[in-house]
């Protein structure tokens, strides 16, 4: 009997030693991973009414604050432009936690971080509110240019300053005003915000930044950097109308009739399966690697410094060189292709993307700073000018020409997927030395027109570039 007790107490022990084992991997271990979880709203709701402090954009627009009130509560955050930045600000809500840069740059916002709560002697000794507040890279006058431009289209645009990294632009559409999510009025905000998430356009989603799309012809720029490293800058495909790859049960076809030739040739023409061709050459483990080596598949998707991971997918080749080679099948996000086309445009050196430039005090002093940030150097420099002069020819006289501008050398790409009914264009401008990467995704249920589909899409990236050109103030690195 005492042995069977004896047994009974080890089984107990070793329950209570696995328990406790598992509560450290979860509170101590998963700690980070738990707080940053998009469904974790505790950490949000608690400092709801506590002071914040504001966020504003580069030159100069505050575009977050909190403002005092009647009432309880006594504070309340506002959000002066509404929509214009309900995907980069976010918001903050007493019920439904936040979003954006209000969720994840809070230790900052907040006064959480100790920088912050430490900005002069005294803060040691007096109890006091101390709260950061964040510049962003992000410029006004730029924001409502991809506005402007984006109306009445479903999609998202990035613009990008490739040689910092540094975010201009971003906008996704359908918006939602945060206004009505930070009210005190919580019978409100619930309905609002059951209202915006089950709205089949999803006007919550940033589309920017953690919707992917398949990538299609675009991916033809990386085959093609595939192609300059293994010496196959002569290589030259005889007039081909159709592919079909012994592992796959389609055909890669080409709507114009036969084409070929070399590099250049397959790119001004956007011959597909000339593309599938090259690929099959150069083999799915190149293409592989210089994909992972821009940021198009690997560990992790590319997102802004300081994002969430959330639930967005790593993209992956298909597994025929010869699809792998046209992008059939590689999901990626408008970010990530805007980070693909600025790494091109800087030399091939990867810059991690950002939107956040510095922390300031309450009396405006820099408390951090984000410094430019270089990933890696993907390209090499010569195969990186290679890739722009192809880019340039296309829009000189390609199938990119609608991205043309009066003036100014511009580099770029237009592509549809009609099965999938979106559409992108990029351009890089000047294309001699790249200041701007603008990059534009649209959805719509009526495309159906490839020719009338891609001269839509490439109007408002080259309304986008063309306007932020032209904008007196600008200048590589923004305000």
């Amino acid at each position: 009997m005492t042995r069977r007790i004896a047994h009974v107490g080890v089984v107990f022990l070793v329950l209570y030693g696995l328990l406790f084992f598992r509560l450290e991997i979860i509170q101590v271990l998963n700690a980070d991973t738990l707080q940053s979880h998009p469904q974790n709203t505790r950490e949000i709701t608690l400092v709801f009414d506590e002071p914040r402090g504001f966020i504003r954009t580069a030159d100069g627009e505050i575009i977050a604050q909190t403002v005092a009130v009647s009432g309880r509560q006594g504070r309340l955050r506002q959000y002066p432009y509404g929509p214009l930045y309900s995907h980069v600000a976010g918001f903050i809500s007493a019920e439904n936690g936040g979003s954006g840069l209000e969720r994840t740059q809070n230790q900052f916002l907040g006064g959480e971080d100790l920088g912050v709560r430490l900005q002069d002697n005294r803060d040691l000794f007096i109890d006091r509110s101390r709260t950061g507040q964040l510049e962003l890279s992000i410029r006004h006058d730029i924001q409502l240019i991809t506005r402007a431009a984006m109306a009445g289209q479903v999609g998202a645009a990035v613009v990008l300053n490739p040689t910092t990294g540094s975010v201009l632009g971003l906008w996704s559409a359908p918006q939602f005003d945060p206004n009505h999510l930070s009210s005190h009025d919580l019978i409100a905000v619930t309905s609002d915000y059951q209202a915006l998430s089950s709205d089949p356009n999803q006007p919550l989603l940033n589309r920017a930044e953690f919707q992917s799309y398949d990538i299609g012809s675009l991916f033809t720029i990386v085959t093609a950097a595939a192609a300059i490293e293994e010496d196959l800058r002569d290589f030259v495909v005889p007039p081909i109308e159709r592919v079909t790859s012994i592992e796959g049960s389609h055909a890669i076809v080409h709507d114009g009739g036969p084409c070929g030739g070399d590099l250049q040739s397959l790119l001004l023409a956007d011959c597909s399966p000339g593309w599938a061709t090259i690929g099959t050459t150069i083999g799915r483990g190149k293409l592989n690697d210089v994909s992972q080596r821009l940021g198009i598949t690997g560990t992790s998707p590319v997102r802004l410094e300081g994002s969430p991971k959330g639930a967005l997918q790593t993209g992956s080749l298909n597994s025929s060189a010869s699809y792998a080679a046209v992008g059939e099948g590689l999901k990626v996000t408008p970010l990530q292709v805007a980070h693909l086309f600025a790494t091109i445009a800087n030399g091939g050196s990867r810059m991690q993307p950002h939107a956040v430039s510095r922390v300031l005090s309450y009396d405006n002093k820099v408390l951090e700073e984000f410094a430019p940030n270089a990933l890696r150097q993907s390209l090499s420099k010569e195969t990186a000018a290679e890739l722009r002069q192809l880019l340039a020819d296309n829009v000189a006289s390609g199938t990119a020409q609608s991205l043309s501008i009066n003036g100014t050398s511009v580099g770029g790409m237009v592509a549809t997927k009609l099965s999938d009914k979106h559409g992108w264009a990029v351009t890089i401008a000047p294309v001699t030395l790249p200041e701007l990467v603008v990059a534009v995704l649209l959805e719509d249920d009526s495309f159906n027109d490839q020719q009338i589909d891609e001269a839509n899409v490439a109007a408002v990236a080259r309304r986008i570039t063309e306007a932020v050109l032209r904008l007196p103030s600008f200048k590589v690195g923004g305000s």
